[in-house]
């Protein structure tokens, strides 16, 4: 996601009144997508005697009900499911309100989610979708790691399994180790085999629908994948960047992929040509083709979508 934001940014105009807060978030999912890359690294630490499975970025559906499951470990005692929190400052999990909130740096209170609750929502869901498919399961635990090397708790709720990305292995056991192995429980793997083979990709929409941009404030042309400057002039048969030389033939992918995460799902001739600076139909159109896009309609009604 914090990619995505970067194109964002890098396509709306230095003074758009939406960058400053861009900015944020390109900041804020870049520091969770880095939480998460610390909480990954930490669980190579986690060794089991008995058999187990590690799933990560786990998207399911039952209905119209959607969850996506940061992390879930698969073992014959328990199913754990781990939540990812990117939050810092100082933490209150407060008893008698049932409220979520920290204090920043700066010392400003931010009441939040509070993220037990979506913890149990994750493990009501799940215990559902595995009896739909008559899975018989062991218990569903839950825990939530908060991942911001600058995090303090100054209230946590009594029994509840909440920790920083240092001490979540040893969590982990600690949870393990106060269950007994089922008898009928299913193979670590075959429960994962299961969800593997159910998996819903996580559908986001276009960033300019999500940030609610006009698509038409942003500015055209084909990047550079070497600098990143959207100043790619057409020659024969390839494109070269005006500002570092870098020659690159299959420059326009990236500009199609710009399009399909910032503006829409789907693309025709005539809006590839608007939105890539490319003045012939005739090119544009052997370009779309050998992109390896999906097709619909015919002559001028074509469009092309990617794959999910």
């Amino acid at each position: 996601m914090w990619e995505c934001v970067r194109l964002l940014m890098e396509r709306l105009p230095e003074r758009h009144p939406q960058q400053e807060y861009l900015k944020k978030e390109f900041h804020r999912y870049e520091a969770g997508w880095q939480g998460e890359k610390r909480l990954h690294a930490k669980m190579v630490e986690f060794h089991w005697q008995e058999p187990y499975e590690f799933l990560w970025d786990i998207g399911l559906q039952m209905g119209d009900w959607k969850v996506q499951i940061d992390g879930l470990l698969v073992t014959e005692r328990c199913l754990v499911i781990i939540s990812s929190k990117n939050i810092s400052g100082k933490i209150h999990f407060d008893a008698e309100t049932s409220e979520f909130y920290r204090f920043n740096n700066e010392g400003e209170k931010m009441v939040m989610d509070d993220p037990m609750v979506q913890l149990a929502k994750h493990t009501r869901f799940l215990g559902r979708w595995l009896e739909k498919r008559k899975i018989k399961h062991p218990p569903i635990e839950g825990m939530v790691v908060f991942t911001p090397r600058h995090c303090e708790f100054i209230a946590k709720p009594a029994g509840a399994h909440i920790c920083k990305t240092y001490q979540a292995v040893e969590m982990i056991c600690g949870i393990l180790e106060s269950r007994a192995v089922m008898a009928d429980s299913p193979k670590p793997g075959r429960i994962r085999k299961v969800i593997e083979s159910n998996l819903c990709p996580y559908e986001r929409p276009p960033l300019c629908d999500y940030y609610r941009i006009d698509p038409r404030e942003l500015k055209t042309g084909v990047k550079c994948v070497a600098c990143r400057a959207i100043a790619v002039e057409r020659l024969y048969k390839t494109w070269r960047c005006s500002i570092c030389g870098h020659r690159d033939p299959m420059a326009h992918k990236l500009t199609l992929q710009e399009y399909f995460n910032l503006i829409s799902p789907e693309i025709d001739n005539k809006e590839f040509r608007r939105f890539s600076g490319v003045t012939s139909i005739y090119v544009a159109s052997r370009m779309l083709t050998e992109s390896n896009l999906i097709k619909t309609g015919a002559n001028k009604n074509r469009k092309y979508q990617i794959e999910n």
